[in-house]
């Protein structure tokens, strides 16, 4: 898969958008390719882009020792970019080669603060998937991300 539109439909977070919602944020993703080892996000780091795995495999590593494995097209990772304090939660490394599409924490904000149908859709996308992928999350509850 390498266009953003297939991603997106595929993508549990946003194959719900409406056809203009998806075209508008479309244009706004880039792709980069990822190595083995590659840090794409650190906890603590300021949180500067979302990120969506096209191909490849990544490990999202969480406190207390928890992790998960992102390795389907469409996983995706960085809504702490979301929050008033914008800082990873998490780290993000690469485990093996493939490519992500990225998209910034401003171009991400301005589409959820111009449409609020989307950013409700978007958030409660992101609760389903939180709640399939990492049901140890449901019962994290961090008031220092909002």
């Amino acid at each position: 898969m390498s266009h953003i539109k297939e991603l997106l439909n595929k993508s549990s977070l946003f194959n719900s958008l409406g056809e203009d919602d998806l075209q508008r944020i479309e244009p706004l993703f880039e792709k980069r390719e990822i190595d083995p080892g590659d840090i794409l996000a650190a906890t603590g780091d300021a949180a500067q882009y979302f990120f969506i795995l096209n191909n490849g495999t990544l490990l999202l590593d969480m406190d207390e020792g928890k992790s998960v494995v992102l390795n389907t097209a469409g996983d995706f990772i960085g809504l702490e970019l979301l929050s008033i304090k914008g800082v990873y939660k998490t780290t993000l490394t690469a485990l093996e080669k493939g490519n992500v599409f990225v998209i910034s924490r401003q171009d991400f904000l301005d589409i959820i603060q111009e449409n609020s149908v989307a950013a409700l859709t978007i958030m409660a996308s992101w609760q389903r998937y939180l709640d399939k992928t990492a049901p140890f999350t449901k019962n994290i509850e961090d008031p220092s991300l909002f």
